[in-house]
């Protein structure tokens, strides 16, 4: 998996600042929650802005994929990439959501495309609407892993279609206050949707959306 953090590492001092200006608008936007959800609303100048951060962040990840010896990509795919393919921002698809914590978080074993089981904890649900219909998705700590980050995979009804077939991932820190910033213009592909020779957690069932989530990046 790409975490945010690491492809922002490659940012200059100015793109750092401008991620912090992103972090500060979205949290002026909705300082908390009364509901389990609601929408992040902008500004004319902050839609501009937040555009902006996303364009230079896609384009840190096109050299990334394009030039670094770890990007997923194989040598002779590297020698004839241009770029990524993403949906265009929607502005529809950003939340500010509330975790509904387990009261027991259960341990679960995820699947992965190379045949293995990766040990999971669930720690809890994020729930919003897309397109007007009712929306969960759980969030798991992976266990083993010592980011402080939550795990949110997803399928949707884009996957097979625009999207890639095996849904696609959301990485989020964990919040010491329980809400977070769910951003689906972020929703990324596993690494083995470019090369079959990359083992990536499958989507658990319970984290289809009966919903096109036009945002984010789309198929190879």
């Amino acid at each position: 998996m790409i975490h945010t953090e690491y492809l922002l590492s490659f940012s200059s001092k100015k793109g750092s600042d401008a991620v912090r200006i992103i972090v500060l608008l979205l949290s002026l936007a909705l300082s908390s929650c009364s509901g389990p959800f609601k929408h992040v609303t902008f500004t004319p100048s902050e839609k501009r802005t937040y555009v902006d951060e996303l364009e230079a962040f896609r384009n840190r990840k096109d050299m990334y994929f394009r030039s670094n010896v770890t990007s997923p990509l194989t040598q002779i795919q590297r020698s004839t990439f241009t770029h990524l393919n993403y949906f265009r921002p929607n502005f529809d698809l950003i939340f500010r959501v509330k975790l509904l914590k387990e009261k027991t978080p259960e341990s679960v074993g995820i699947q992965a495309t190379g045949g293995e089981t990766r040990p999971a904890v669930r720690i809890g649900r994020f729930d919003f609407e897309v397109g007007g219909k009712k929306a969960s998705l759980f969030a798991y700590k992976m266990i083993g892993d010592n980011s402080n980050e939550l795990f949110v995979p997803f399928t949707d009804n884009t996957c097979g279609e625009s999207s890639y077939i095996g849904g696609r991932y959301i990485d989020l820190k964990e919040s010491r206050s329980g809400e977070y910033t769910l951003d689906f213009n972020y929703a990324y592909n596993p690494y083995c949707a470019y090369n079959h020779n990359f083992s990536c957690p499958i989507v658990p069932k319970e984290n289809h959306l009966d919903a096109s989530v036009t945002a984010g990046e789309m198929r190879y």
